[in-house]
């Protein structure tokens, strides 16, 4: 079996490290494959660099820096799988399909399925902290398993004080969430929607509007929040393995 290379984006002021230890349990699951983690501009070793003000100059971005010699799978969080999607369709060459977790596009998601009423002043809150009680904000926002709660938040506080996003990346970063856009056609590759029925951060109503609206497969999982490569990541292993075998 040829090796498999996987892409992985994170979302909304997130880094490749916060990924935690679910890049290693993919590889241990998904023999032959290889995994990269990228950091948007704004984030994580790029967080002295402006975030993109439209998705178009984002994903040039990216395809510039990280274009493979041999197609690839994204995997993309939130935010990530709204760059995924539009990775695949401006650059379908680079792509073999994509995974798009708790994630959401206009006009087939509604403004208040995209981003919970409540979640904004929350988020805002956040992002107008420092330290544990910014991190706390973000995983109360995103975490339904409370495993690994109190190493999860020490790394978290870790990276923040290390690559801190500036509230202006930030700023960018909710604006392109809140916009991102489809194309009035289909996906150019293959895509597996997932999501978890606790997410209190996007409505996980917009995962099964996409599914309908493209004709493609949508599974939930019913105990998981927003961040499901932290609640449940064999869970999440399991359904893009059996997703490579359909």
């Amino acid at each position: 079996m040829a090796e498999q290379h996987w892409i992985l984006l994170r979302g909304l002021c997130r880094e490749s490290r916060h990924w935690g230890k679910f890049p290693q349990q993919m590889q241990k699951l998904l023999p032959d494959t290889r995994i990269s983690c990228i950091d948007l501009p704004g984030n994580g070793r790029r967080y002295q660099h402006p975030t993109p003000s439209s998705v178009s100059e984002l994903i040039n971005d990216l395809h510039r820096r990280h274009r493979p010699e041999q197609p690839v799978y994204l995997l993309g969080l939130s935010l990530g799988g709204m760059i995924a999607y539009h990775w695949m369709q401006e650059y379908p060459d680079d792509l073999r399909g994509i995974v798009m977790v708790n994630s959401s596009l206009s006009p087939w998601n509604p403004p208040h399925h995209r981003l919970q009423p409540g979640a904004l002043p929350k988020l805002m809150r956040a992002m107008l902290t420092k330290g544990y009680p910014r991190e706390n904000t973000i995983f109360e926002l995103t975490c339904e398993s409370q495993r690994y709660r109190d190493e999860t938040l020490s790394f978290w506080q870790m990276y923040q004080l290390e690559y801190p996003v500036s509230f202006n990346n930030f700023r960018r970063q909710l604006q392109l969430a809140v916009t991102c856009g489809g194309h009035p056609y289909p996906p150019k590759k293959p895509v597996l929607l997932l999501s978890g029925a606790k997410d209190k951060l996007v409505n996980p109503h917009c995962s099964e509007q996409l599914a309908a609206a493209w004709h493609m497969t949508h599974i939930q999982h019913p105990e998981a929040g927003h961040d499901l490569p932290h609640d449940q990541p064999e869970w999440l292993i399991q359904q893009i393995s059996q997703w490579l075998k359909d």
